[in-house]
């Protein structure tokens, strides 16, 4: 087990037992769930915390319990279900902002990332973005919150929203936002206007793999709207930086063919 690791859980367990209403079986128990963390028989440590639970401890136990067993679940047993099922628990047990925005910014990730189950995500997200007093990372909620939109295929919402990243330009996520607008309107069809966001992505992009990945599909946007010169231009231009140069070959001599077959 990482040390990071190990110092957060050990900090959870000072959190635990620092709570009043153990008894000292309970005391022992907590000992025991520990030494089976540092053992990795994780599965061990969650029956016997569920086991705890399962005696109906005080409230503020049970908040620091389900929160144990949800990183558990999420970090080592990758039960991203049962570890969702556990932050849940500790929002309904507590207003407390601490734990509050804790658990939502964990089932926010295990959601978006893990499950894409984006409905959930959205919940967590959009509970975070709006959160008083502003919390540091709003910017990435509110992406986050947009990117939920995206994946759920509902794109005039997911404008709406990166929009506001354009407007204001010097967020440093306003990159991915032209980005995903390019995206919209690519899957929109929209061409003419998926290539515009798409060269204004790259001046502000710096990391060359990303780069060639936009590249490419601006010269895919080209060649849907019949434009083959530039979509040439543009293959040819990633021709050696590409991760796979036989598919740029291929894209090539097709177009090559089509407009040889237009000059007919």
């Amino acid at each position: 087990m990482r040390m990071k690791s190990r110092i957060y859980i050990y900090l959870i367990l000072i959190l635990i037992l620092s709570g009043c209403g153990f008894t000292s079986g309970s005391y022992q128990d907590i000992l025991k769930a520990q030494d089976y963390i540092s053992k990795r028989e994780y599965k061990k440590a969650v029956k016997l915390y569920e086991n705890i639970l399962s005696r109906r401890p005080t409230k503020n136990i049970q908040i620091k319990i389900s929160y144990q067993l949800a990183e558990i679940n999420s970090l080592y047993l990758n039960n991203y279900t049962e570890a969702l099922s556990k932050y849940k628990k500790v929002i309904s047990l507590t207003n407390e902002p601490l734990w509050q925005t804790k658990a939502l910014e964990k089932m926010g990730m295990i959601s978006f990332e893990n499950l894409k189950d984006y409905s959930t995500a959205k919940y967590s997200y959009k509970k975070l973005k709006e959160f008083i007093p502003k919390l540091e990372k709003q910017s990435f909620y509110k992406l986050r919150y947009a990117l939920c939109f995206y994946h759920s295929e509902e794109y005039k919402k997911t404008l709406n929203l990166l929009k506001d990243f354009i407007v204001e330009d010097n967020s440093k996520y306003a990159v991915q936002a032209y980005y995903y607008i390019g995206l919209v309107n690519f899957y929109e069809k929209k061409w003419d206007t998926a290539i515009s966001y798409w060269f204004e992505y790259l001046k502000r992009e710096k990391q060359k793999s990303k780069i060639v990945q936009v590249k490419f599909l601006i010269a895919n946007a080209y060649e849907s709207s019949e434009k083959l010169k530039e979509a040439y231009n543009i293959y040819y231009s990633i021709l050696g930086s590409y991760p796979n140069p036989k598919v740029i070959k291929n894209r090539l001599n097709s177009l090559y063919q089509r407009r040889v077959a237009r000059k007919r």
